[in-house]
């Protein structure tokens, strides 16, 4: 941006602060038009830059006034006036203007002094000091909470059945073969009837096998009638086994003959979802409720694909609750595949919730970690400003005075961590750092009220 160019927004900002009418100067900002009204961007009339002339924008004026520079004998700012201080053309603002990114040494080397200790309190400026701490290089993302899919259990009935009685309520924490619903089935009382008849039949073929091989071993029965009685064994006891399976997966196995049966939780956790009431019929398409151990949950965040080649199992994810928790957890599972929708890559990590603060369905800031950690100090994100192209924080190094730093920066969090010639407890300029900004750019006319050397 040119010199004069930076001039009319520095005018347009003092002019709109002081509660002037700035839309003639806001036009020559947007558009070349109205800067170069006359040949060469000159008020042919009043022989100033157009763009800066007060006597087409009156309000201005003000603007000039309040700065010091202005010629009460011509009525023009004594910068431009066309008596005092004859202009030539303004330059082209469509000119391409090839600037060099400047040296660490070219900015560092600038100070900021207010020409007395006392105006920077009026300017509004604030510091706090940067606080040491340890870093490392991170891709920030948004993070979707879930239950661990390993330890949910979703809770329903094998065997169909009418719910009398319900023992665990919403929420409540179970251990693994607590009792959660008491249900009724006449299925239940029939393969429990077919269970006592299996026995039976077991009881019988026992005798029978017995009888065979004593008449055997007397040479009285063959060997296939052995046979025989041997299978006949095998088949009661077989009938039987898969009664009392049946009866043992659908929570009766302890059950009596009338039909009534337990449904138990299968693992230790909290009833987090509970559908069923009494008197409804649970079938296998039925959830009667679900538990799950939330003792650990899933994090799944969704990773930029330009930064998702970055991503490797066993990297840390950090999640940021909003508070000073800061949960964590390892990447276990990293998608093989770019959703076509979000342009985005899943990533997956095992966060431990002992306290309970994480849960289902939450949407959550996360960043990846995928450097080594580094030593660096924070600071608020919007004490770091950026100048000619490189990020810069201002340093209080005594009353009225502020000291530009690069730095470079980790993260987009606030606080921010960055590298650069700060230490902890430097006092970092928060508020008032876009006015400092203003003086130390090259040729900005800055707010008049501290000098730059």
């Amino acid at each position: 941006m040119s010199t004069f160019l930076r001039y009319l927004l520095v005018a347009v900002t003092f002019a709109t602060m002081l509660g002037c009418d700035t839309r003639p100067a806001e036009r020559a900002v947007r558009g070349a038009p109205a800067v170069r009204a006359a040949a060469g961007g000159m008020c042919d009339e009043h022989g100033v830059p157009q763009a800066l002339c007060t006597s087409c924008n009156p309000a201005l004026a003000t603007v000039f006034k309040a700065k010091g520079d202005w010629c009460d004998e011509h009525e023009f700012p004594k910068s431009v006036c066309p008596v005092c201080n004859p202009q030539t053309a303004a330059p082209d603002l469509d000119e391409p203007v090839v600037e060099e990114k400047p040296t660490v040494g070219a900015i560092e080397g600038r100070v900021v002094r207010f020409r007395t200790p006392d105006i920077e309190g009026a300017a509004g400026i604030a510091t706090v000091p940067a606080v040491a701490a340890e870093t490392a290089d991170e891709i920030a993302c948004s993070a979707r909470i879930e239950f661990n899919r390993n330890a949910v259990a979703d809770i329903r009935a094998i065997v169909p059945g009418i719910v009398r009685k319900v023992h665990a309520e919403l929420g409540a924490a179970v251990e693994k073969g607590a009792p959660l619903f008491e249900l009724e089935s006449t299925r239940v009382g029939d393969i429990h009837a077919s269970l006592g008849t299996a026995r039976e039949r077991v009881k019988t073929a026992e005798a029978n096998l017995a009888r065979q091989r004593e008449l055997r071993a007397g040479d009285i029965a063959s060997t296939r009638q052995v046979e025989l009685a041997a299978q006949e064994l095998a088949a009661a006891r077989s009938e039987a086994q898969s009664a009392e399976s049946t009866l043992r997966m659908a929570g009766a196995g302890r059950g009596a003959a009338s039909g009534r049966f337990v449904v138990t939780a299968p693992i230790a956790g909290t009833v987090v979802r509970r559908p069923a009431v009494i008197g409804v019929l649970a079938t296998e398409e039925t959830s009667l409720a679900t538990v799950a151990d939330t003792s650990t949950m899933w994090a799944l965040c969704e990773v930029p694909e330009a930064s998702a080649s970055r991503v490797r199992l066993g990297q840390v994810m950090q999640l940021h609750t909003g508070d000073e928790q800061r949960p964590s957890g390892e990447i276990m599972w990293v998608a093989a595949e770019v959703d076509a929708r979000t342009r985005t890559v899943a990533a997956r990590a095992d966060v431990a919730n002992t306290d309970g603060a994480l849960r289902a369905n939450q949407f959550i800031e996360a960043r990846i970690l995928i450097g080594a950690p580094k030593q660096a100090v924070t600071v608020p994100r919007a004490s770091v400003q950026r100048v000619e192209g490189r990020e810069v924080v201002f340093v209080r190094s005594s009353p009225g005075t502020y000291l530009p730093k690069v730095v470079q920066r980790y993260g987009d969090g606030d606080p921010v961590a960055v590298v650069g010639a700060i230490q902890a407890g430097d006092e970092i300029v928060t508020d008032g750092a876009v006015l400092l900004r203003t003086e130390v750019m090259p040729g900005s006319i800055g707010a008049g009220c501290c000098e730059v050397e």
